[in-house]
């Protein structure tokens, strides 16, 4: 009967006009992404030579009217800025002559020696360097995380491509997509394949005759196939993409670095404010630590679902609700916020919802609260599952199945 009643309800899922047309819409978006978007897009690793050739051009006519006016000595106050200039030159000079030569690795050991490189790039969305307290800390910051991927490059000992240079190989595209808040895309499919699962039987009276199964073990199937088919999904768009970018751009490296925040192991603060330390951990951890928890957001998000949908019995609402409480934590979300009516945040689930962040200690820096940790997020969203649970099996006790589809009937 459980086999039977699983293929019935994989069939149906799989046979929903909605679900195509939402398939169709995220394929059409990832191939304008791999097609369009990222070959035409510079991040803030790309290099343009002929910029570097007009600074080297205009630090050779800085130095020029130093030497006019006999300006190349030292001051306490300003240092030697002709010997800077000279410096900066030379390295520029030598950056352009390695990246014209393909000679990568050379090119990155200059790079992180050119400090004017250090200019920070825009945020990635919405969280970062907004109401920092101390936006200097955060350019510093975004200097040394970049300086330890850079480092971790030549650490893995692998040949150095421009595309891996530029964040573009297939895993490094996939690293970044977790880390941004385009990851919530992940928990939306799962809200939007799982909004309808008890609503659209209530379309067909002949399933309104009910099955010889328990109402709450009914449940349970649902659940079960909307998970894995929401996974089977995810995979599905992971292999093409990974397929696309590594024609494109190479598949990079598990062994390549993701820089991480990680609370300081010195007591000393700065008029009471703690700094931060940085590390690194390699790609093949950072998607292993991701798959331990993007699999407990999506069947707690699925769970969520089968709770409004016996409250609520229609597929949008549920869609609706579910949508604001994943991003409910933009609501209230500030920097200097570290408690929600009196209760610290890191007790709160959906500050783990953006799980890329959590896993790269991103999170922690934006409020600076080392209580937010990947090991406590994984705990609070077992225990909010765990509370879902008991609310749904309750739920399904005082809506039965014959009360759910009355109205239908």
């Amino acid at each position: 009967m459980n086999r039977s009643l699983i293929i019935h309800e994989f069939k149906m899922i799989m046979r929903s006009k909605k679900n195509y047309l939402f398939i169709i819409a995220l394929v059409s978006l990832l191939l304008t992404y791999c097609f369009l978007v990222l070959p035409a897009t510079e991040t803030a690793d790309s290099f343009n030579p002929e910029k570097i050739q007009a600074d080297i051009k205009n630090l050779k006519a800085v130095q020029e009217g130093m030497i006019a006016r006999g300006g190349t000595g030292y001051g306490e106050m300003t240092g030697s800025p002709y010997a800077n200039s000279v410096h900066d030159s030379r390295v520029k000079s030598r950056m352009l002559y390695a990246f014209e030569d393909k000679n990568f690795n050379r090119f990155v050991q200059l790079r992180m020696k050119n400090f004017d490189f250090g200019a920070v790039n825009a945020s990635r969305d919405w969280m970062l360097i907004a109401d920092a307290r101390f936006p200097a800390y955060d350019q510093e910051r975004n200097v040394s995380l970049r300086n330890l991927r850079y480092q971790g490059y030549l650490d893995a000992n692998i040949p150095i491509t421009y595309n891996m240079i530029e964040q573009k190989t297939a895993l490094q595209s996939l690293v970044n997509f977790l880390l941004g808040t385009t990851a919530a895309s992940v928990i939306f499919c799962a809200i939007y394949f799982s909004s309808d699962i008890f609503s659209k039987d209530r379309q067909h009276r002949t399933v309104l005759q009910g099955m010889p199964i328990g109402w709450y073990r009914l449940i349970n199937v649902k659940s079960m196939v909307a998970f894995f088919y929401m996974l089977m999904i995810l995979i599905g768009l992971l292999l093409l993409g990974v397929i696309i970018l590594s024609i494109q751009n190479g598949f990079g490296s598990f062994k390549l670095s993701v820089p991480i925040t990680v609370p300081s192991t010195q007591p000393d603060d700065y008029f009471g404010y703690r700094f931060s330390e940085y590390d690194s951990i390699t790609i093949a951890r950072f998607l292993l630590l991701a798959l331990g928890i993007i699999p407990i957001l999506v069947y707690l998000f699925i769970r969520i679902n089968a709770i409004l949908s016996l409250l609520f019995k229609n597929s949008w609402l549920v869609l609706m609700i579910s949508t604001v409480l994943l991003f409910s934590e933009r609501i209230y979300y500030s920097r200097t916020l570290n408690e929600l009516f009196g209760v610290d945040i890191s007790y709160f689930p959906q500050t783990y919802f953006d799980f890329g962040r959590i896993i790269s200690g991103e999170k922690y820096y934006l409020v600076h609260l080392e209580s937010i940790t990947y090991e406590k997020g994984i705990i609070v969203l077992l225990c909010t599952l765990f509370a879902v649970e008991i609310i749904l099996f309750i739920v399904s006790r005082i809506i039965s199945k014959r009360r759910f589809y009355r109205k239908a009937a």
